[in-house]
């Protein structure tokens, strides 16, 4: 292990300057080929600065487009190289807010993706890779803030970066060692469930995280379901720990039908969640992405199913109108309607985790009660969608990233910083 010593701050680097993710997501799904947009970053390259920002676009194009070990294999090599890059933008202004974002290396869920949101703003993104077999530069951008966007994926990442950024010169926003009645790395699915279970006005479904071995030793035993999940009942959810999007979750009615699964799927580990049927008297499942911005929520988009396993993008948002008056209607009465509703459990929310920012993906229950499906840093806000299909959005989005930016410049008026106990070099 090594001393960490805060390097000197300057006005004066030019880091790498790469695409990041935004655009080129926004490319991929207006339907541009990959070979094209690959071909584009193969050269020739006119610095080895142009070589190391094309390598890491290429490592994202990678990871946009499901080809996780080429990515990882690709960012591996870059960050061998240079650990900070330069989200590219136009023409710094007068108002340009300059942001240090500390990230953690990984494919696309190990890190907030905040360049969704800092593209649309007067802001100039610096991102940093925090490595675990490495001190952090000599020497880096000065900035008027800096920001964890690391996720709670990378646990060892966090309690490192909660060390650094206790004495960081600069404010700082979600400080992983500013987190009220938890940790950033305790939001996982049982995390949540454990800290949120007393809160009145959150049904935040029971969770436990058990082994392969934990779920055979109870299959042998023909023992209720309660040894398994506490609390719980048959039917329950079950997916890997570390999955995402819906990967390989199933809703499993009895042990028999556990046994399959477990036979089918090869992972180590599993999450095992009370089913909570939310459905509403239409009979369609809604669920709601909302982003949590210096505690105030703010919609981000909702999904409308006849199936209980709802994504925005398997939702079927795209070739049916009436879901998209659904949604479009729940934007508009957002601010009077559901988030009135549920005032209490997003103050509770804001005040146990004491993040700037966090995104959950939440619905109603039936009793009325804010259900809660995830809380995590690594979901994606975006305005990639289409104007056409989505005028809507257009409005409702242009206020989360408003709110977004008032949140990074309060950030930096207010200093929130503690006072530093060691000299910046």
């Amino acid at each position: 292990m090594f001393d960490e010593i805060l390097p000197r701050l300057s006005d004066e680097l030019s880091p790498p300057e790469v695409m990041g993710a935004a655009p080129l997501a926004a490319r991929l799904s207006a339907g541009e080929g990959v070979e094209s947009v690959a071909a584009e970053l193969a050269g020739p390259f006119a610095s080895e600065a142009a070589m190391l920002a094309a390598t890491f676009d290429t490592a994202l194009v990678a990871f946009l487009t499901g080809q996780r070990a080429l990515g990882l294999d690709l960012q591996h090599n870059v960050l061998a190289q240079c650990q900070l890059f330069r989200v590219r933008r136009g023409a710094v202004t007068p108002h340009t807010l300059r942001v240090l974002a500390f990230a953690a290396p990984g494919d696309l869920q190990m890190n907030l993706p905040i360049e969704f949101i800092t593209g649309q703003l007067d802001v100039r993104l610096d991102i940093l890779f925090v490595l675990p077999d490495r001190p952090l530069p000599n020497a880096m951008p000065d900035h008027d803030v800096a920001f964890c966007i690391a996720s709670d994926s990378d646990p060892e990442a966090l309690m490192r970066l909660g060390s650094i950024l206790r004495d960081w010169p600069r404010p700082v926003l979600n400080d992983p060692g500013r987190v009220a009645m938890g940790r950033i790395e305790d939001l996982t699915r049982d995390g949540i469930a454990r800290l949120f279970a007393d809160t009145p006005a959150i049904c935040a479904p029971a969770t436990v995280s058990r082994s392969r071995a934990e779920v055979a030793r109870y299959l042998e035993r023909d023992a209720p379901i309660a040894d398994l999940l506490p609390c719980g009942d048959w039917p329950l959810l079950v997916r890997p720990v570390g999955s995402h999007a819906g990967a390989q979750l199933e809703r499993l009615g009895n042990a028999d039908e556990l046994a399959i699964y477990l036979d089918a799927i090869s992972a180590e580990s599993f999450y095992l969640s009370a089913f909570i049927d939310y459905r509403d008297p239409d009979g369609l499942f809604r669920k709601l992405r909302v982003a949590l911005i210096a505690g105030q929520p703010f919609i981000c988009h909702m999904a409308v199913s006849h199936h209980w396993m709802i994504h925005y993008v398997n939702a079927g948002m795209l070739e049916d109108p009436a879901k998209r008056a659904c949604e479009a209607k729940a934007m508009a009465e957002f601010p009077t309607g559901f988030a009135l509703r549920h005032a209490q459990a997003f103050q509770a929310l804001h005040e146990r985790l004491g993040l700037d920012y966090v995104v959950l993906d939440c619905a109603e229950a039936p009793d009325g009660r804010l259900l809660l499906f995830e809380v995590e840093m690594a979901a994606i806000v975006h305005a990639l969608d289409s104007a056409e299909l989505f005028p809507y959005k257009i409005p409702q989005m242009q206020t989360v990233f408003t709110a977004f930016d008032g949140m990074l410049r309060s950030g930096d008026r207010k200093a929130r910083a503690r006072p530093s106990r060691r000299e910046a070099c």
